[in-house]
């Protein structure tokens, strides 16, 4: 698919007052999320009374998608189609990263304990996982596999018996290939195409199809950020995230694919990412561009 590619500004202060200059461009977009907001609690409460139904119909309208209660669950046979068509090389990419992240958050475990205080007292704090998570994976725009692996991984050191995924699908039902190889290596229990408001409020209460879970995890679009802000109490959460920032600072010793790679990691995330490059060398910029 040939997307257009779009023109990247290059500014260049030529003096007077920097901040003037940095003003507009520097404002972050104060977007109105009031229609956002009554969009994901209509929902919300829509997938709280009627479950599967609700569910089925907003995936139809919002990703074109007719699926059943019988394939809003990706199958065995689908898991083997995966594994059969990401090539090897990927293959070796996710499981590397897959060790990688385990080995890095195995050294964040804590452990409990408990000691004497004082005559007839104790102190201590007890650390136990939760029963259950619900990693949200962002699909639309791009398959993030990546953010799967490092949403999954950590929650399966920390020992999360029942880790779920829920990943929006393309218009034919199908998840990308290598989204599901990524939950598989990671050790997810199991993986629903379903994205938006609905599939965090599915989580959030469980149906028919879908476990309740007790604490959802994951970055999405303004709509899911509303949804997890608005069941937060109802389940927990791990933060509101986005619209994702990245800025970078360089000079002419920079490498520009470097650069590029580190802004496009954030821009690929949502329409309204900001991604932003400080330079003073033109070279530099241009380059980057490029």
């Amino acid at each position: 698919m040939n997307l257009p590619i779009p023109e990247i500004p290059i500014l260049t202060y030529d003096g007077g007052d920097p901040k003037t200059f940095l003003k507009d461009y520097l404002k972050r977009n104060e977007r109105d999320n009031a229609a956002a907001r009554e969009t994901a609690e209509r929902i919300v409460e829509d997938v709280k009374r009627n479950g599967d139904r609700a569910v089925l119909a907003y995936t139809k309208k919002f990703d074109g998608a007719l699926l059943t209660s019988d394939n809003i669950r990706v199958s065995q046979e689908e898991i083997k189609e995966a594994y059969a068509a990401v090539s090897d090389k990927l293959k070796d990419v996710i499981c590397h990263s897959i060790k990688r992240i385990r080995r890095y958050h195995e050294k964040q475990c804590r452990t409990s304990w408990l000691e004497p205080f004082a005559e007839g007292e104790m102190m201590g704090q007890m650390l136990r996982p939760v029963a259950s998570c619900g990693v949200y994976a962002p699909g639309g725009t791009a398959p993030l596999a990546s953010s799967l692996i490092m949403l999954t991984v950590p929650a399966s050191v920390a020992g999360v018996e029942k880790i779920i995924v829920a990943t929006p699908c393309s218009k034919d039902g199908r998840l990308n290939p290598s989204m599901i190889v990524a939950a598989v290596e990671s050790g997810v229990s199991e993986i629903y195409k379903i994205g938006g408001a609905q599939a965090i409020a599915a989580m959030a209460y469980g149906t028919k199809e879908i476990p309740k879970v007790d604490k959802i995890v994951g970055p999405g679009n303004v709509y899911v950020t509303m949804a997890k802000k608005l069941l937060f109490g109802v389940i927990d959460i791990d933060m509101t995230a986005g619209p994702s920032e990245i800025l970078i600072i360089a000079d002419r010793t920079a490498n520009p694919a470097f650069i590029a790679a580190d802004l496009l990691s954030q821009a690929e995330h949502d329409a309204l990412a900001s991604s932003v490059l400080i330079t003073d060398s033109r070279d530099i910029a241009e380059r980057t561009v490029a």
